[in-house]
């Protein structure tokens, strides 16, 4: 899609300039907007309607709201963006800041034993973290894909950054044993336009 071409809004078929209504399902037409869309990988906006990799790192962008869904990841192993694993581990992990700030630091003014036990207590949460950030990459790059479906999306007034509230999205997705739903918070205020039912 590309900007100042028309659409419908209510099935999003393209349409020519000179129609009022979708000749498909008779709905209203409206110029489409730039998709200005959030990396999932590195944070970066880029324009959805203009590229499907983001400009920054190259990972791939999610799919315009209302749009059919991306294809199925690729077989395992996959690629992941460049720099996204280095993030993942460390970078946004506070757990790993945290028990990196306990291993280097040794407080000075108390006794022995407390700049004994500190930097231990660093260590064992630094291999925690590590390892927790090692079972979600192993799953993005050799676990089994599903189909999530949305069920909801709104505002989460019960958190916010700044003074700004993330975009909650409550999703379900099939595995072997079943349903199970889980949610996801994200910045992209551009996901309050996914509708519920729709596919990822």
């Amino acid at each position: 899609m590309k900007h100042g071409i028309t659409a419908c809004e209510w099935c999003l078929t393209e349409c020519d300039n000179d129609h009022l209504q979708c000749k498909k399902c008779g709905g209203p037409i409206a110029v489409l907007e730039p998709w200005v869309l959030q990396c999932g990988w590195c944070s970066s906006s880029n324009r959805r309607d203009l590229t499907t990799n983001c400009n920054s790192c190259g990972g791939e962008l999610p799919h315009i709201p209302g749009t059919p869904r991306l294809p199925e990841p690729p077989v395992a192993p996959r690629y992941l963006a460049p720099g996204y694993e280095k993030k993942i581990k460390y970078w946004k992990n506070p757990s790993f800041l945290v028990g990196a700030i306990f291993c280097i630091f040794l407080f000075p003014g108390l006794c022995f034993w407390p700049m004994l036990i500190i930097p231990l207590i660093g260590f064992f949460i630094l291999r925690w973290s590590l390892k927790n950030s090692n079972h979600k990459l192993n799953a993005l790059k050799s676990g089994v894909p599903t189909r999530g479906i949305i069920l909801d999306v709104f505002i989460d007034m019960n958190q916010h950054i700044n003074n700004r509230n993330p975009v909650r999205i409550d999703y379900e997705f099939d595995t072997p044993d079943g349903k199970h739903t889980d949610f996801v918070n994200v910045w992209d205020e551009t996901n309050l336009r996914r509708p519920p039912g729709e596919h990822l």
